[in-house]
């Protein structure tokens, strides 16, 4: 009987004592600090925008545009491919972003919902 309650009370122990494999969460190659503009189609500049994308290809920042001279935020994510999709704003009160990066290089197209313009974006991360 002894050796029945020693055997049950070391099981435990031995199950709370295996180390558990860690799940790794995927790196981003993108993660790290970028900056860039973004033009109107006829190459007007419209504002500089930044961003720091996170290990988890989270995309957080903000862009600035010489109409409104206040920041708003930018936010989206980038896949491990490169595929960056972000917006200031959503729905019909907002302006995405579609491009490709690259390296430490990206650029791409941006479209307003809000009044139906469009152009064109490009950036560096300054982290590489």
């Amino acid at each position: 009987m002894k050796k029945l309650l020693i055997v049950l009370l070391c099981l435990p122990v031995l199950f709370t004592t295996c180390k558990k494999e860690e799940e790794q969460t995927p790196t981003s190659p993108f993660m790290g600090y970028w900056s860039g503009n973004y033009y109107h189609q006829d190459s007007t500049k419209i504002g500089p925008w930044n961003a720091n994308i996170s290990s988890s290809g989270v995309i957080n920042g903000t862009a600035v545009s010489v109409e409104t001279p206040y920041a708003v935020d930018l936010i989206g994510t980038v896949t491990n491919s490169g595929v960056f999709d972000a917006a200031i704003g959503t729905g019909t009160y907002g302006v995405d972003f579609d491009g490709q990066l690259s390296g430490n290089y990206g650029s791409g197209q941006w479209s307003s919902s809000i009044d139906g313009s469009s152009g064109f974006w490009d950036g560096y991360n300054y982290n590489q």
